[in-house]
């Protein structure tokens, strides 16, 4: 299982180590039972930056970077040490190239080095899915890593649309039509299966076509995984 932490951004100080003392607390409950060889077949956590900076935001990035990556290697390395694998969930367009930042000062790390259960969510619905696909390859070959990327059609639509009208933007920072976001999905998912050499994709979705076009274009089945919410899509993810 991969779990997922729900709760707000960090609003100060305090809520930031509350939540960061949490993700540590329950990877540390984890650990016993992530006894496999592969940590991949392992249990393992998302973690959301904003829960672990009060100011996280582009005017503030100087101050907040290297705590942030500072909070988030602890985190990993704890992962690490556990034998899981520790994600960065994907949270709103206007924070994407801040975290992108973060990602890589802590993937930089020598401590890292050898461990292939950092992950990355990237959202299909966002223009620069297929883009951020391309600088997490990079991302790996510069620092000679392997990891993870959790493919997701997207979990904040209505929230950035609402964002853009009421800002008054020229566009939008998401595809306003279902059908992009699907074909966007299916375009991502492509892109990743022929980088296996260094992403190990994880396909988040409940939807039978999308599955299917994925066993379609995959060479094999051990190179990436299915992923679903608990409780969703239990019939599809058996068959």
């Amino acid at each position: 299982y991969s779990f997922d932490m729900l709760g707000e951004a960090a609003r100060t100080e305090a809520d930031a180590l509350r939540y960061l003392k949490a993700y540590a607390d329950a990877i540390s409950s984890l650990d016993a039972g992530a006894n496999g060889p592969d940590i991949r077949q392992n249990h393992g956590i998302s973690v959301k930056l904003s829960a672990l900076h009060p100011r996280y935001e582009v005017t503030q990035k100087e101050k907040m970077l290297p705590v942030m990556a500072e909070r988030l290697l602890s985190l990993a390395l704890a992962a690490r040490h556990s034998r899981m694998g520790l994600n960065i969930d994907a949270e709103e367009a206007d924070r994407l190239d801040l975290s992108l930042d973060v990602i890589e000062r802590v993937l930089a790390e020598p401590e890292l080095a050898g461990w292939n259960g950092f992950g990355v969510v990237v959202q299909a619905y966002g223009p620069r899915a297929a883009f951020v696909i391309d600088w997490l390859y990079d991302l790996a070959r510069k620092y000679d890593r392997s990891i993870m990327v959790r493919l997701v059609k997207g979990a904040y639509w209505d929230t950035e649309i609402k964002r853009a009208q009421m800002l008054g933007l020229d566009g939008y920072p998401v595809f306003t039509r279902k059908a992009n976001t699907d074909v966007s999905y299916l375009a991502c998912a492509k892109k990743l299966l022929a980088m296996t050499d260094r992403i190990y994709p994880q396909f988040a979705t409940h939807n039978a076509h999308t599955v299917a076009a994925i066993l379609s274009m995959a060479g094999d089945r051990d190179s990436f995984e299915f992923h679903r919410l608990h409780g969703m899509g239990e019939a599809l993810h058996e068959t």
